[in-house]
Parts: C-alpha cells; structure tokens; sequence
C-alpha cells in the first residue's frame, strides 16, 4: 500500500502523544522518521515505528530528557543525553555543531547516554542543507564478528560524511561498517528476496546471500573485510573515548533494545577559509569526473553517494510511500 506523508506523519504523532510523548517531540519524532521512509530509508521510518513507541513504554527512551551540557572548551562540547530521543539529541547536537563552527570554523560536539537516532545520514543532510560540510558517527550493540572471530564484539557503528551542493542535491554517504545494514537484511528478508552479494554466514559456517540466515546467525561481514572491522572498532574508540559514554562492550551489557550509545557531531563551515563557490565548482567538477566513468556490463548508470535518494523522495512524494500492510496494521493499532 502507499500512504501519503501528511498521513504518517499525522498518525505517528497521534500514536506517540497517546504514549505520553509531548506534542513538539512527538511531531518532530514523526516528522523525521517519516522524511526516512519517503527517502528510501524504509527499516529506520515507518518500520521502524512500532518498536520506537515499545522503547518509550519500557522507559529505553525517556520522552521528557534533554541533553545536558557537561563540559566544553573552545569550539568541543560533550554532553550527556540522559536517555532521550536519539533523533531529537541528534538534532540537538548536530545544530549546536553548527553553531560553534560559525565561530570557530569547525565545530564538533560528543554525545553519551543517547538513544537510537534512526536514519544516521539525516544529519549530515541538515548540515548540508545549512551550507556546512559534516561528519557524525556512532556506536550501536555488538552485532558484528571481528575480522577472523565467530561470535559477534564489535558494531556496525553508521558513519556519515555530507558536503553539500548549490542546487541542494547534497553529496552524502551513510555507512555501516557491515557489507550490508541490518535494515537492509530486515528489509531484504520481509520483501523475501536475496542480497546481491554475500552478506554474512550461515548456521553451518558457509558465506550466504540469505538475510534470513545470516540475522539467525547475526555473523555479518565487515565491510572492507578486515578493514571494515578496523573501522568499526576505531570508530567505537573515538565516539566511546571523545565523550566518556558507553563503548560497544558496555552497551552489550544494558537489558532491553539497543539504548545508551555514545555519538559525535562535526561540522565544517568552509566559508570561513575557502570560497564558497569555488567548492561548489571544485565538487561539480569531482561528479562530473565520476559519472563519465566507463560503464561495466549490466551497470545503468554511475551515481555519486545521495543522488539516489532525490529521486526515491520525488516518486514517493507524488505518489504515497510504500509501507507493508502489516507494519501499517500494527502502527494503527498501538
């Protein structure tokens, strides 16, 4: 089925209100989660709701926190979370990002005791948007096998790099550091169809393209292999060490879904160094380079990271966002 985006935004807000959700929260909460589905990002949107509204209920996220400031120097601050919104902190943290490096140049802000922030690109497209380049990242639960290992120690631990365009269709690339996310498996494994290339292991130890077997298993591949796992674990460091939150191993540790993550927010106001417009030609000149690539046998088109999403957003605009008639039955009836 599809549904339009006043109505899921009108419903989800609806729903988190009945959960003691305040009206402002809850509209942006639903806002948010409603751009994911309408940009392509279905297993952080409108799927992901029903679970959102179990994590209030069990007190994971707590609806009233803000976060607070706990110590800053110069253009770094690091605050604690207090277990709100992922989305909301993130907002919260991304913008105060923003504002220190209208003053300094660049400005980076770490924050613990956060929740889930759902879709990790939105930030780097709010950065973006606002004329600044960005990075953010975070931690998440053990889900992924080191290099080598059977069991799972490290996270996907999402990272975002974003540096926007004149025209607004903004260059941004969101990445777990497994091959694929476990919204993609989810949704690959809902939709029953496989993954294009393998995507972890199966129960018996063999590589496999069936989301089913390898979120049985949850042994997934780093992406890059061993560089991928490096990654991950670096990335856990530095947002677990820049704000003195939980790390990986600490978050395995908490009962309930996945809360408690540490998170850091960067963002680069340019402008203060370099000519505005002589980035905007000098990354055109960078896409332009990239699409005239020589095309392999069976590939479309050459794309560069975001500019599928523009066009996702466009279709769904016009004509509803596609959501599963059983997920939609089971936010209705919350």
């Amino acid at each position: 089925m599809r549904v339009t985006f006043d109505d899921v935004c009108a419903t989800m807000t609806e729903k988190l209100g009945k959960h003691g959700v305040p009206s402002e929260k809850a509209r942006i909460v639903s806002y948010e989660m409603a751009t994911n589905s309408l940009e392509g990002t279905y297993t952080h949107g409108i799927n992901r709701f029903a679970r959102l509204v179990r994590a209030v209920d069990s007190g994971i996220v707590r609806p009233d926190a803000e976060p607070s400031l706990l110590s800053s120097f110069g253009a770094v601050e690091r605050y604690d979370g207090n277990l709100g919104f992922g989305i909301t902190n993130a907002i919260f943290a991304m913008d105060r990002a923003m504002e220190l490096a209208s003053g300094h140049g660049i400005g980076m802000v770490g924050m613990m005791n956060t929740n889930h922030w759902m879709r990790a690109s939105t930030y780097g497209y709010r950065a973006a948007g606002k004329g600044y380049a960005a990075m953010c990242f975070t931690n998440t639960i053990p889900n992924m096998p080191a290099w080598g290992a059977l069991d799972s120690r490290l996270g996907n631990n999402p990272f975002v790099m974003a540096f926007p365009r004149k025209d607004g269709r903004h260059i941004v690339v969101d990445s777990a550091m497994t091959q694929f996310s476990y919204g993609a498996l989810e949704l690959a494994a809902m939709e029953d169809r496989s993954m294009s290339v393998a995507a972890g292991y199966d129960k018996d130890g063999n590589l496999t393209t069936d989301p089913k077997a390898v979120l049985e298993t949850r042994r997934t591949i780093p992406a890059g292999f061993w560089k991928g796992a490096a990654m991950s674990f670096l990335l856990d460091i530095f947002a677990s060490c820049l704000t003195l939150g939980r790390t990986v191993a600490d978050i395995s540790k908490l009962e309930g879904d996945e809360h408690g993550v540490s998170q850091v927010f960067i963002a680069i106001d340019y402008a203060k160094f370099a000519d505005r417009n002589d980035a905007f030609d000098t990354a055109e000149r960078a896409i332009a380079f990239l699409k005239e690539s020589e095309k392999a046998e069976g590939t479309k088109e050459i794309v560069y990271p975001g500019e599928r999403m523009m066009r996702t957003r466009e279709r769904n605009l016009k004509e509803g966002i596609p959501v599963d008639d059983d997920v939609w039955r089971t936010i209705l009836d919350l």
